[in-house]
């Protein structure tokens, strides 16, 4: 089984979302749209500087208009097939390696504004990933600096409310 990690963890095969999986010093959490195209730009600046990889949810996608050429310079991609036993299905998930600042500003603005845009998408590098969905947008980070930055930089924006949250493992949720 092929794995893609970030901040030690495999963005690509597990379900459950990784903020639950996560100590608060390690994660952070915005509600969809409380963040402006220009803190967008200020989070992935300071989170990636020009390191910057995608990947997304792209099993229903195929069919319909995504357009994701219209943000996107798409010359690097690779389309994996995963496995989601707890749900006894296969899904495509789609890799892009190498996107600019830019284009992962615009793919998250993009996202915010189209209504056949993936359900769950990643932003990531190695340290550091920013997970993309209908309700959140969340920050792990290896790096617990880079949260605290963000903590204390957006404190008017990040959903404070789900600091407490207790941390459980996929295993745990899924009773295995």
């Amino acid at each position: 089984m092929e794995e893609i990690k970030s901040a030690g963890f495999d963005i690509l095969n597990k379900q459950l979302s990784p903020f639950m999986q996560f100590e608060n010093q390690h994660r952070v959490r915005f509600y969809g749209p409380h963040l402006t195209y220009f803190k967008y730009r200020r989070l992935v600046h300071h989170i990636f500087g020009d390191s910057i990889n995608l990947l997304f949810l792209s099993s229903a996608y195929k069919e319909q208009k995504f357009r994701l050429w219209s943000v996107l310079d798409i010359t690097n991609y690779k389309e994996y097939k995963v496995e989601q036993p707890q749900y006894d299905l296969n899904v495509a998930m789609t890799q892009i390696k190498n996107i600019s600042e830019t284009e992962a500003v615009n793919y998250i603005k993009f996202t915010k504004i189209k209504e056949t845009c993936p359900i769950i998408s990643y932003l990531y590098n190695d340290q550091t990933f920013i997970r993309l969905s209908p309700f959140y947008i969340d920050v792990i980070s290896k790096d617990s600096s880079v949260i605290e930055w963000i903590k204390r930089e957006f404190e008017r924006e990040y959903a404070q409310d789900f600091d407490n949250d207790e941390v459980i493992t996929e295993e745990e949720w899924y009773g295995e």
